[in-house]
Formats: C-alpha cells, structure tokens, sequence
C-alpha cells in the first residue's frame, strides 16, 4: 500500500506506462493468432466471408402441409408448424392423390363425415331432419334423383337404395360443377388444396351455389352447412382417386338399382345387367317408387 500510494504521489503515470506495456503486448498476441487462423481456415478452402444472416421472414412464403385425410389431426400439425415457424405465414394443406382411394374409400370417408357414430347408419337422421340415412341425403338431393316422394320407412330399410341413390346424385353434382371442376381442380384458394372430389363433396354438404361462391370469392367466402360447421372439412376427401371418386364408370345408374322389383322389361342394351345408359333405357320402368317417370 506505501508503494501505490508513493507512486500516486510522487508517479502518476506509473500505472498508466505499466497497463500500457502489458496491453499492447495482449493486442500483438490477439492480433497474431488471429492472422493464423485466417490463413490456416484459407489453406482448408473455409468461406471466412462474415455477413449478417438477414432473418427469414416466413410469412412472405407459404408453407406447404401435406395433408393426413383426418381434419383434427391437421389442425394440431398447423398449430405445431406455428409454434416452429410463424403465426402470420399461410400453411396450405394440399392432398396426395393416391390411386388406392377409390370411389368406396371416397364414399366411407363421406360417411364417416356425414353419420360417424350410429350404429346402423343406414338408419341415421336427426328427429324431424330433412338428411337422411348414411350418406345424409337432402329433400332437395332426393328430389333431384326422382325420389323426393320415398317414405322415410322405405329410405332407412333398404341400404341397396341409398348407395344407388349416392351414386346417381354425385354424378348430378359432376355434371351441373363440371365446368368449375376443370378452372379450379389443382389449384390453391385461400390456403386450401382444391380437386375434384373435394367439390363435390362440399357441393354434397351445401349445394352447388354455395360451392361455387366458395371457389369464385377465392376461397374466403367460407359456406357452412345447416349445422353452422364450416362446409371446408368436406375438402379433407379430395386426396381420393378422382376419377373413380366421380362415377365407378361412363354409364349412369339404371333405376333398376333403385327399385329392382318395378322394371317390368329389360332393353337390349342393358343384357339383364343392373346398369344402363338412360338414353337407351325409354320405358323400362313404370313403378310407384319412380312416380312414373321414365
């Protein structure tokens, strides 16, 4: 302590002349080393260029999602996709198309949508409610397909009508939407992957117009069906085989399929089969169930 406080006194600028020497002598050091790796990570071909890597701004792209076909599991991947990445990006869940998924898959996974949890689904309906059966087929549907006048008894107790019935209004649906299908089959609205079998499932769910105001808004005019639910969770079928998702194949249901016991002949170009072309098949059915109509 003598000596700090005699050099205060009588050196100042002792301790200025010491940390001085010591440091320069730290810096040369510094500086030597640093020279060494310079050349040793320029020998090995090592980029030194050091730039500040400019943060990603993830809601500038959008995310693409591929989707599982379950609609609660992609909802807790995208809030997962969230958390590692960002709130504001768009994540866009498309559908593989997978050859597998044929017209059968296409038609449970409707079910398993439409009457999931009845034990005879066949014999699903809400007290009072205009959707029927397995496949909750509307008053309007039903009309649409000449069987607006059926009786509920007869609707619940024959599967057979109800899977022809499925099949003749998803052709309906192809034909009135077939023109949207080939502009919107493909493409991204609004972060949601459109196809084929997508719309018509939503065109089963809400009706055609409804479908439509969907993919011409864009996908931001989101219909919801008589539920309140949001009419997008029917887009979870579009990852089934499009063509045999629409009709099993080019020809329409006969309505032998529907009322085998009232065709009281059979045309040529059926052979006894139970489907024909309707164009071909004039007259062939007189029976109650049909109203008379051909």
């Amino acid at each position: 302590l003598r000596k700090i406080k005699y050099f205060f006194q009588y050196d100042k600028l002792f301790f200025l002349r010491l940390i001085s020497k010591y440091f320069l002598r730290l810096l040369i050091l510094i500086s030597i080393i640093s020279i060494i790796l310079v050349i040793a990570l320029l020998a090995f071909g090592i980029d030194i260029n050091i730039k500040k890597v400019p943060k990603i701004n993830y809601s500038q792209f959008p995310i693409y999602v591929p989707s599982s076909g379950n609609a609660e599991a992609d909802s807790l991947n995208i809030i997962s996709y969230k958390k590692t990445f960002s709130k504001e990006t768009t994540y866009i869940l498309f559908y593989l198309k997978d050859p597998s998924k044929d017209y059968t898959s296409w038609k449970e996974k409707l079910h398993g949508i439409e009457s999931n949890g009845w034990e005879n689904p066949y014999e699903a309906r809400r007290e009072g409610s205009q959707y029927w059966g397995k496949y909750q087929m509307s008053e309007f549907a039903r009309t649409s397909i000449d069987l607006g006048k059926i009786s509920w008894e007869k609707w619940k107790n024959n599967p057979e009508i109800q899977e022809a019935a499925i099949r003749l209004w998803v052709d309906i649906l192809y034909q009135d939407l077939k023109n949207d299908i080939k502009k919107y089959d493909g493409k991204f609205l609004n972060g949601w992957s459109i196809t084929e079998s997508g719309i018509i499932a939503m065109a089963h769910n809400v009706g055609a117009g409804a479908t439509r105001q969907f993919l011409y808004s864009g996908g931001t005019n989101i219909p919801k069906d008589g539920s309140g639910k949001d009419a997008t969770r029917f887009l979870i079928l579009g990852n089934s085989n499009e063509q045999s998702s629409r009709r099993l194949d080019r020809w329409s249901v006969c309505r032998r399929c529907i009322c085998p016991s009232c065709c009281s002949r059979r045309c040529s170009c059926c052979q006894g089969s139970s489907r024909c072309c309707r164009s071909c098949c004039q007259g062939c059915c007189f029976g109650t169930c049909c109203q008379g109509r051909r």
